[in-house]
């Protein structure tokens, strides 16, 4: 069948845009400012919706190769606490990355601020945040890519008054890897953070491990494991691996936390790899996905249209899905993090029949329900990745308001007639060509018969429901 050619996902809607950042986006403020670079709060001309952007003079970048490979590797990722990267403008001076807000800042300056003030982060606090980063690590490691420069001002809040919920940031050192347990060899990383091996340069994706453990061993207690006048000094100590406990900092937190430390700060062959950590008893007790005996509601219905509709509602779904903010989709995220049993960030054919098995009145049986994962998994990856998940469980009165569609309509709307061509769907979605699935749709929505979709067809297409 024709449409199994036809794939996407988040990443089909991400990056590199034509035109300007202005034609799209008011500038509101600088929020921030770096070497050749500055931080610019934004602001959506149609939606309202506000977004961080991140403005580099191109002259100033060392290596643009690399700086393109994080770009790319951004795009790829799709998980709910690592920062979302919308679209990229480049011009003859500047290169502009359109990112998601984060309101709260550093983590960094949150430990510093609430270790000052005499108000450390509970155990309780230190394994929810923790857990969220393992999550992204673990996420990152099943598709190949290791961080290798995890620290606390990589870690984004994102809200002012939330201190627990976080997104990583700055993959500029990240690199993909062949294949688990592949061999490094550059030395990258920040001193405090970075683990034994890579300062040997010879190591893999633990890496990510160890430096994860002493975000944590920071959080318990306010200051690193490992310190010293200068980095060969921190280097040595990090080396040697002994660090301890001190009173009267750790005098009140568990043994199960300093166990799960000990299994993470130590030797790389020793070392729990990101399965494992999430599996600890200390992350289960104190961050658990899901309360005991908590029944997880999944909008079956959603499920049910989302499954029967045509590749190009679809895929509208998942671009308005990938664009919606946090207090959109809160719940939603809860759920998909509930489901997601294993903590991995994406969710297997067996974790959602286990969800749609609590919900008894589903109407699904379970000889459906592969049929349904497969719909959903929209680009054939083998999971369902946090915006398929999204997409499908969209509520009408979310996907059908008028900005949202009218800005899934511009995106299709390659160059700007008011109407949607058949050779516009195929470029957006990839397919390079026009397909006979391409046909029926024109065939089915195209009712006044000329050639193309206009604004109202295509509301009367994303309106029908089955």
């Amino acid at each position: 069948m024709v449409e199994k050619n036809i794939t996407f996902g988040k990443q089909t809607f991400v990056g590199r845009m034509n035109g300007e950042l202005e034609d799209k986006y008011d500038i509101l403020e600088e929020i921030g400012v770096g070497g050749y670079s500055r931080v610019l709060k934004i602001q959506n001309i149609d939606t309202g919706i506000e977004y961080a952007c991140k403005e580099l003079q191109k002259n100033e970048v060392a290596d643009l190769d690399s700086f393109n490979r994080e770009i790319d590797i951004l795009i790829k990722l799709d998980h709910p606490n690592i920062i979302k990267l919308y679209e990229v403008y480049e011009n003859d001076d500047f290169i502009y990355i359109v990112m998601e807000l984060c309101k709260g800042g550093e983590l960094f300056d949150r430990i510093i601020k609430r270790t000052e003030q005499g108000n450390p982060f509970t155990e309780k606090e230190a394994a929810i945040i923790f857990k969220q980063l393992m999550s992204a690590v673990s996420y990152c490691h099943r598709n190949k890519i290791v961080h290798r420069d995890l620290k606390p001002e990589n870690l984004l809040l994102l809200e002012e008054n939330n201190d627990t919920l976080i997104k990583i940031i700055d993959f500029g050192t990240s690199l993909i890897f062949k294949k688990k347990n592949s061999s490094m060899f550059d030395r990258v990383g920040t001193a405090y953070y970075i683990s034994p091996e890579v300062i040997d340069g010879y190591y893999d994706e633990k890496c990510d491990v160890w430096s994860a453990g002493i975000i944590l061993y920071i959080l318990l207690c306010g200051y690193p494991p490992f310190n010293g006048r200068d980095d060969d000094e921190i280097f040595l100590k990090i080396k040697r691996k002994n660090y301890s406990f001190p009173s009267p900092e750790w005098d009140n937190i568990s043994q199960d936390a300093k166990d799960l430390l000990q299994s993470i700060i130590c030797d790389q062959f020793m070392r729990l790899n990101d399965e494992q950590v999430l599996n600890h008893p200390w992350v289960q007790k104190l961050a658990p996905q899901a309360k005991k005996d908590e029944k997880i509601q999944i909008n079956i219905n959603s499920f049910k249209n989302y499954s029967s509709s045509n590749k190009l509602k679809k895929a509208v779904l998942t671009y308005i899905a990938s664009r919606l903010t946090e207090d959109e989709v809160k719940k939603l995220k809860e759920n998909f993090q509930k489901i997601d049993t294993n903590g991995d960030g994406m969710l297997s054919l067996d974790e959602v029949k286990k969800a749609i098995c609590q919900n008894s009145n589903s109407g699904i049986s379970l000889s459906n329900v592969e049929q349904i994962f497969k719909s959903i998994d929209t680009d054939n990856s083998g999971s369902i990745d946090y915006t398929e998940f999204i997409a499908a469980s969209l509520d009408k009165n979310v996907y059908l308001q008028e900005n949202k569609l009218y800005e899934a309509f511009k995106l299709f709307d390659v160059d700007g007639s008011g109407k949607i061509s058949k050779e516009e769907i195929a470029y957006i979605l990839g397919t390079g060509k026009k397909s006979s699935e391409i046909d029926k749709l024109f065939k089915k929505y195209d009712t006044n018969n000329d050639g193309e979709i206009d604004f109202k067809e295509f509301v009367n297409m994303m309106k029908e429901e089955f």
